[in-house]
């Protein structure tokens, strides 16, 4: 699902689950008291010794650790709940889609230049609300072997090559930015890829002829994407 646009319906192929081991970032918060007990005391001049009194415990009991506390950060905010404007000169358009979505369920919004090129210049802010792959750990951290392992998967079906891939924040939020190149197409598409949890909000900016603008245009709509 993913960064380019074209007038027709979308073709796509479907990828394997990329299965990676999850670090766990989780900090535990309780540890486990010593058992600190008197020794059991034992008559010496009856027919019978009294029994052993019962260890007593102090301190606090272990937490399992499925039950760990993650921290008091804030949950980050669901990403269809970012704000954002569209970039001076230009205007919401119809007619696109994608044609290598990551995700067969998403929505997108398409803003094309006003003077329009001879090219297929477009930005496009698309949400996949449910990505099966677990991208966060336990405490809702951003795992960035498992994003990497996501994004090279869908890479090989979609005959993607990338380049200038980094760790970014969009928002305050964690996203990986990469510029893609397609089999056989002539466009380029700069990719910025917010990472939630069980979601992601992609922001793609392609262009065949009109580089400048759609890179200033691009620029200016990340930077006013903010958190409701």
């Amino acid at each position: 699902m993913r960064s380019s646009w074209r007038r027709s319906t979308a073709q796509h192929s479907r990828r394997s689950a990329v299965a990676v081991a999850a670090a766990l970032l989780c900090v535990a918060c309780s540890s486990s008291g010593d058992a600190a007990g008197p020794p059991g005391q034992h008559g010496t001049d009856g027919p019978a010794a009294s029994p052993a009194a019962a260890p007593t415990t102090t301190g606090r009991p272990t937490v399992p650790p499925q039950l760990r506390e993650c921290g008091r950060q804030p949950a980050p905010p669901p990403l269809d709940q970012l704000s954002w404007s569209a970039p001076d000169g230009f205007a919401t358009a119809g007619g696109f889609t994608q044609i290598a979505p990551l995700e067969e369920e998403y929505t997108a919004t398409y803003l094309t230049p006003e003077s329009a090129g001879a090219g297929v210049e477009v930005l496009v802010v698309v949400h996949y609300p449910n990505v099966p792959d677990p991208l966060t750990d336990e405490c809702g951290q951003v795992d960035r072997k498992r994003v990497d392992a996501y994004l090279s998967d869908w890479h090989e079906s979609a005959g993607i090559t990338t380049s200038a891939s980094d760790w970014t924040e969009v928002a305050g939020l964690p996203a990986v930015h990469e510029v893609e190149h397609y089999t056989g197409r002539s466009f380029t598409v700069d990719s910025t890829i917010v990472v939630g949890r069980g979601e992601l909000l992609m922001v793609s900016c392609q262009w065949t002829d009109q580089e400048d603008v759609i890179r200033a245009g691009c620029a200016e709509l990340l930077g006013s994407m903010t958190a409701r």
